[in-house]
């Protein structure tokens, strides 16, 4: 990861530049004061320029991923967000398929149709305490109807006038599949520097329990993953699995990284070495050497009929089970990569009314 490490610090000392109105909410802090980001994983401010290139004030930068979104068919996703007390935010999200390649998605605002977007990136500013709903409808090549559901990751990036505002942003994606399951379930967003190599969670494996499980590459190689069982009785290895090869972050032409490519799947899909125990398990995702972010969740229902509940999990760093000898080293944040999008944005423009 050390060569990751370095092309993130040299584009940090490229500041790229990023466009706004000046006449929308200001999450920028003037040319004269440029703010003191060095609590965050990105500690040089973001230039803020007008529509004329000049540059107008200085951002910090926090960002990350949401591994898995899933949008048409019967399936629904939003994401919200809210603008701290202590200022306005800038809010970007952008769309990649499930190989990591930009996906344009149809989205709508605060459910207003006078809102509709379709395109790969999304942006806009937010006042102090105002709150956003983003509703991803589907792939624009789906509409009107979005009869297929289309999946990928978001990666969302949020400026702020200075680093208290940026650590106190905190989203949300959410899943339904209303109307034919009555649950909403609610996923966190993996922030860029507390990524792991190994994570674990606990579900219940049963007749009518199901467990499933999302894997984004946060590396630039492609991997597989092993994903090892263990029991409730004595916390025995009782199978191990392996998915599929997972595309890596690609290397941009501007030095930063790109989007990794997500695999999902029910833990029954996955081909296990015995038979999954039934009741409480265990089950550990291990990358080996390389980075990813991690989503687990627990539907509870029955098979083939209404899912009557459904959670996301609690998802903990770990260690691999070859290695583990010791206790779990502690994460700390890191500037692993910086994620500079592909052509600069002149506008982040205020929600429309």
């Amino acid at each position: 990861m050390k060569s990751l490490h370095l092309i993130g610090l040299i584009a940090l000392a490229i500041a790229p530049m990023y466009g706004q109105p000046i006449n929308g909410p200001i999450y920028w802090s003037p040319v004269a004061t440029p703010p003191d980001c060095s609590d965050l994983n990105y500690p040089q401010p973001v230039a803020i320029t007008n529509a004329s290139g000049t540059t107008i004030g200085y951002s910090c930068y926090v960002s990350g991923t949401f591994v898995w979104f899933a949008s048409g068919g019967m399936w629904g996703t939003t994401i919200r967000v809210a603008a701290p007390a202590t200022n306005p935010i800038g809010v970007g999200y952008t769309f990649y398929d499930t190989t990591g390649a930009a996906l344009n998605l149809d989205t709508t605002v605060n459910n207003s149709s006078s809102s509709l977007t379709s395109a790969n990136e999304v942006d806009f500013a937010l006042a102090a305490n105002q709150p956003t709903e983003l509703e991803l409808l589907g792939a624009t090549s789906a509409a009107p109807k979005y009869s297929s559901t289309a999946t990928g990751s978001v990666y969302a990036q949020f400026y702020c006038p200075d680093e208290v505002t940026c650590e106190a942003v905190l989203p949300q994606l959410l899943y339904s599949a209303l109307p034919a399951d009555p649950w909403l379930v609610s996923v966190p967003m993996v922030f860029d520097g507390y990524a792991s190599t190994t994570w674990s969670a606990v579900g219940i494996n049963d007749s009518t329990h199901v467990m499933s499980l999302v894997i984004c590459n946060e590396d630039v190689s492609a991997t597989t993953y092993n994903v090892y069982v263990y029991d409730s009785s004595t916390g025995a290895l009782v199978a191990t699995g392996t998915t599929p090869s997972v595309p890596p972050e690609p290397l941009l032409a501007d030095g930063s990284y790109g989007e990794g490519g997500t695999y999902g799947a029910l833990l029954s899909d996955i081909k296990f070495s015995a038979p999954l125990p039934t009741g409480v398990i265990k089950v550990l995702i291990d990358g080996g050497t390389l980075y990813s972010g991690v989503v687990m969740l627990q539907v509870t229902g029955l098979p083939g009929g209404t899912q009557t509940a459904a959670t996301s999990l609690q998802v903990a760093y770990d260690s691999s089970p070859t290695t583990a000898t010791s206790a779990v080293p502690i994460r700390r944040k890191s500037a692993r990569r910086f994620r500079v999008p592909p052509t600069p944005k002149t506008v982040f423009p205020a929600l429309p009314k």
